[in-house]
């Protein structure tokens, strides 16, 4: 399992150069109310153990700090890692989401944000019985792409998307959702008999953005070789989501509109 988790990481274009700082900065941050309604579900109003599986950069993980009383990432790739931030109450490890190391029912929350397509079900979902407390809440939510911007730009953006599926098609690069789509997550979590009770709940969030923030979602989505690869870039035709971008909006800066589909699970 860890050799297959091992494939999907070095066919992610994760490890390349570069890439942890672009996908640090253009990604989004879960909001607020996200988190609020976390605490909420958990019936913890300050967490004491929020863990955070796949967290890549530690962007869902820093967004806790001042809101729990300490945070662990879980991300197994070191790539991403060397770029997490430190924040006041917030760790990482390098670990495998089935094998945190953690102990039992220490948790209050655990939440895989954007990343439980990467993971096998039914090994994560058993380690995450394990370390959450009785009635602790699983959490996993995914922002859709591309966010809401102008029509122009997300037409062009999931023309993009098209070109960067068929290119996958064509080179044979697998990645998680490949496997484990995400429209499935909550049918799975409610198939694995570990929650005993689990829902879905859709919500927005806002980030300001430009046509810069346009490219460098492209980018952060990640494909091997992506910035090295000439032939691999005019494949994309990045440059076509460019000028799009750059069309609409100009050296403007307007609100970008991600929306999020949290699947919620409370722990027996």
């Amino acid at each position: 399992m860890s050799e297959f988790s091992r494939a999907l990481i070095d066919s992610s274009g994760y490890e390349r150069e570069g890439f942890a700082g672009g996908y640090d900065r253009f990604r989004p941050r879960p909001p607020k109310a996200l988190l609020e309604l976390l605490c909420r579900y958990a019936g913890a109003e300050r967490p004491r153990l929020v863990v955070d599986l796949g967290c890549g950069t530690g962007l869902s993980t820093r967004a806790w700090s001042g809101l729990a009383e300490r945070v662990v990432g879980v991300e197994p790739n070191p790539a991403m890692l060397a770029v997490a931030e430190e924040a006041p109450g917030v760790e990482y490890r390098e670990a495998y989401a089935h094998d945190t190391g953690l102990p039992d029912a220490s948790a209050d929350i655990v939440s895989a944000s954007q990343s439980l397509h990467w993971m096998e079900p039914e090994p994560t979902f058993a380690e995450v019985a394990r370390i959450l407390r009785p009635g602790g809440l699983f959490a996993a939510y995914d922002y859709d792409w591309p966010p809401v911007v102008d029509p122009d730009v997300d037409e062009a953006f999931l023309a993009h998307q098209s070109r960067r599926a068929e290119v996958r098609a064509r080179r044979g690069i697998q990645r998680g959702a490949d496997r484990w789509a995400k429209h499935q997550h909550l049918e799975r979590m409610q198939a694995s008999g570990r929650f005993r009770f689990c829902r879905e709940v859709v919500l927005h969030s806002v980030e300001d953005g430009n046509a810069e923030r346009v490219v460098g979602f492209a980018h952060s989505l990640g494909l091997p070789a992506i910035a090295a690869d000439d032939e691999l870039e005019r494949e994309l035709r990045i440059d076509e989501l460019e000028a799009a971008a750059v069309r609409a909006l100009g050296d403007r800066t307007v609100p970008f509109l991600f929306g999020y589909r949290v699947r919620l699970a409370v722990i027996y």
